[in-house]
């Protein structure tokens, strides 16, 4: 398994946090990088779209875990071959007014190699991206 992992501090409680991440409808307000697409819900199925080589792509994907203020997590791609479980994760800081968001993916199968590193060059930029582009929409609104 090969894992990809950002981080950033948002000056806000986990439960702001939450409110726009799982706020998918709204997501083309704020993200210039991905969207998700469905409902945030254990077993729900939805997408994620973003821009691979300048050109709009985008992959089915099913909710795993939705534990609020804590952690959203989705999976896709053929077990096996590529399979990725992408994931965020929020920690209280401060006594609760500030966040840890942690955001990656882990990849696994016989074509992850490849993943990883199309991962590092094309949609590593994409996840710290999302990260500032959540941070100020949360603190924007905070």
């Amino acid at each position: 398994m090969i894992t990809y992992e950002t981080e950033t501090t948002i000056d806000a409680p986990p439960a702001a946090v939450w409110k726009h991440l799982i706020d998918f409808e709204r997501h083309d307000e704020w993200s210039r990088h991905f969207k998700l697409r469905g409902e945030p819900a254990v077993g729900a199925r939805g997408r994620v779209e973003f821009e691979l080589f300048g050109r709009a792509s985008g992959a089915p994907v099913v909710i795993r875990t939705a534990d609020a203020g804590r952690e959203l997590r989705w999976s896709g791609g053929p077990k096996g071959i590529v399979f990725g479980s992408h994931y965020f994760l929020m920690e209280a800081l401060d006594g609760g007014s500030r966040t840890r968001f942690r955001h990656g993916e882990s990849f696994s199968g016989v074509l992850a190699p490849l993943v990883w590193a199309l991962l590092k060059a094309q949609l590593g930029p994409s996840y710290e991206g999302f990260n500032q582009d959540l941070k100020l929409r949360v603190e924007q609104d905070a």
